[in-house]
C-alpha cells in the first residue's frame, strides 16, 4: 500500500510544477508579425532596389510552418520584365516559414510583381507580408503606369523584357 503524502507536500509540489511549466513557456520564442502601414506603391518602387515582375516556376523548399520555423520557404523565378534594376532571367525568393514569421506563400505559375531589396550574401531575396508584393493582376492600371516610368539608374537597358 502506497503511503499517503502529507497535503502541504502535495501543495509544494503542484507549486514547483506550475513554476515549471510557467519557466518552459516564457522561454518559447515567441513570433509575431507586425508591420508598418505599407507606403503608397510609388513611393514603395522609388525605395525598392529592383522591381520585377517575375513568374514563379517552382517550389525548392517549403517548411513545415510549425516543425522548421527556422528555416525559409524557397522558390525559383522566371524574370519576366525588370522595371528597375538589373537581374539574371532566374532569381530565387524567399519567406518566413509562417505567417507568424511575416512569411508569405506563392503559387507555381503565377506571375508577381515584388520590389525587392538586395538580395543576401547567398544571392537569395527575401521577401515579406510587409513587403510590396502583388499578383500581376492586382496591380491596378496607375501603378503599371508607375511601373513604366521607374527610375532605372542601375542598368542603362531600362525595362528589359526576357
Amino acid at each position: 500500500m502506497m503511503a499517503r503524502v502529507p497535503t502541504p507536500l502535495r501543495w509544494a509540489i503542484a507549486v514547483a510544477a506550475a513554476v515549471a511549466v510557467a519557466a518552459a513557456v516564457a522561454t518559447t520564442p515567441a513570433a509575431a508579425c507586425s508591420c508598418a502601414r505599407p507606403p503608397p506603391f510609388a513611393d514603395a518602387v522609388a525605395a525598392a532596389v529592383y522591381a520585377v515582375r517575375a513568374k514563379v516556376a517552382k517550389t525548392v523548399f517549403l517548411p513545415d510552418p510549425i516543425a522548421q520555423q527556422t528555416q525559409r520557404a524557397e522558390w525559383a523565378a522566371d524574370v519576366v520584365t525588370a522595371y528597375k534594376g538589373c537581374l539574371p532571367r532566374a532569381i530565387a525568393i524567399t519567406s518566413g516559414a509562417n505567417g507568424a514569421l511575416c512569411g508569405i506563400r506563392l503559387t507555381v505559375g503565377t506571375e508577381y510583381v515584388f520590389l525587392l531589396r538586395s538580395s543576401g550574401l547567398d544571392g537569395k531575396f527575401q521577401v515579406s507580408s510587409c513587403d510590396t508584393t502583388k499578383t500581376w493582376e492586382e496591380v491596378s492600371a496607375d501603378d503599371r503606369h508607375v511601373l513604366g516610368r521607374a527610375n532605372d539608374q542601375v542598368c542603362p537597358a531600362r525595362r528589359v523584357s526576357y
